[in-house]
């Protein structure tokens, strides 16, 4: 079927879920946040065109989910562009449970408006059901296979279950002893934990199958924690080799380098990481420190002002996130007087 790669993808990149989705497919409930238009028949533009779409909402939140397709698919006749009524008929075939065909036009609603919120959130649900439905059939096919738990483990991964995510790893790494997605995998998850020993294990023997970026960055951040610089920097080297855009890499080999105090070594790869990345404002303050290190002080105070710009940039995003007003407000210096 030649929605499955795709659907695998985006279930599990976006969504990063696996177990089967389980909700009344007739009466589905609004999502937290639904507009108001969105649980409306529909709104004023689509009622002057045809009152099929309006009937049609009608019919999908009483219960009627064939009535509702039949009316959304004579107005996408007419009006084959309507991402409204494209949603709609993705709706009704998921009450109706035909998931597939929702996908398809879903698809073509993402197409026609790729940030609509609407359609993201409906073309995640569809995506995780289907994927689900993947896995259920591959573990049908092969309940033991290294792949298998590979997958899931990335799943679980995703959702912040790491416990079930090591799991999972292990149980693939059992089957397979040199799958390298899972040695890497469960490598990523130990130095996460800090058990940095255990790490290093699985990133050799990792990069004994395969040399990768992930696994020599990975060593490397392993190293640095351990404060073997020097060694650390080799795999950065390593890592730069395989992917030399990295502003990561060039920031983590400037680190290694200026942590073993070869400060001027370090200088040129961070540079190159700010230059990639003019928003990392921890490559800036290191570049700074490592300035003043060498004896470039206005080198030094121009890398220190621009982390200092960017950490205030960063408060002022979060604050405008949380509609936070930072503008100082201006305070009478005597109050009125009553008239």
């Amino acid at each position: 079927m030649r929605y499955r790669p795709l659907v695998m993808a985006v279930a599990l990149a976006v969504t990063g879920a696996t177990i089967p989705l389980r909700y009344a497919r007739a009466q589905q409930p609004a999502r937290p946040g639904e507009t108001a238009r969105s649980k409306q028949a529909a709104d004023p533009r689509d009622q002057a065109r045809d009152p099929r779409l309006s009937q049609a909402f009608t019919a999908l939140y009483s219960g009627a989910p064939d009535r509702a397709l039949q009316l959304a698919s004579d107005y996408l006749k007419q009006f084959p562009h309507s991402v409204r009524g494209l949603v709609l008929a993705a709706r009704a075939h998921v009450a109706r449970d035909e998931f597939p065909a929702a996908y398809d036009l879903l698809r073509r609603a993402l197409a026609l408006e790729p940030r609509n919120v609407d359609v993201l959130y409906f073309f995640g649900i569809v995506s995780r059901e289907l994927a689900t439905r993947e896995f259920d059939r591959l573990y049908a096919l092969a309940p033991d296979g290294a792949r298998v738990h590979q997958l899931m483990a990335e799943s679980f991964k995703m959702q912040d279950k790491l416990a079930e995510a090591a799991a999972e790893y292990e149980l693939a790494l059992r089957a397979k002893p040199n799958l390298s997605d899972a040695l890497l995998g469960l490598a990523d998850l130990r130095r996460e934990e800090s058990r940095c020993d255990e790490a290093v294990s699985l990133y050799q023997r990792a990069q004994a199958v395969k040399s990768t970026y992930e696994g020599a960055y990975g060593f490397g951040a392993c190293l640095a924690m351990q404060n073997k610089h020097a060694q650390a920097a080799e795999q950065f080297r390593a890592a730069l080799k395989s992917d030399s855009q990295s502003a990561l890499a060039y920031f983590a080999l400037g680190s290694s380098l200026f942590q073993s105090g070869n400060t001027t070594a370090a200088l040129a790869p961070l540079e190159r990481a700010v230059a990639l990345e003019p928003r990392m404002r921890q490559a800036y303050y290191l570049l700074g420190r490592a300035y003043r290190a060498v004896g470039s002080l206005e080198r030094s105070r121009q890398a220190f002002a621009k982390a200092d710009a960017l950490a205030q940039a960063e408060r002022t995003g979060a604050q405008k996130a949380l509609g936070i007003d930072d503008a100082p407000r201006r305070v009478p210096l005597r109050p009125k007087r009553s008239q």
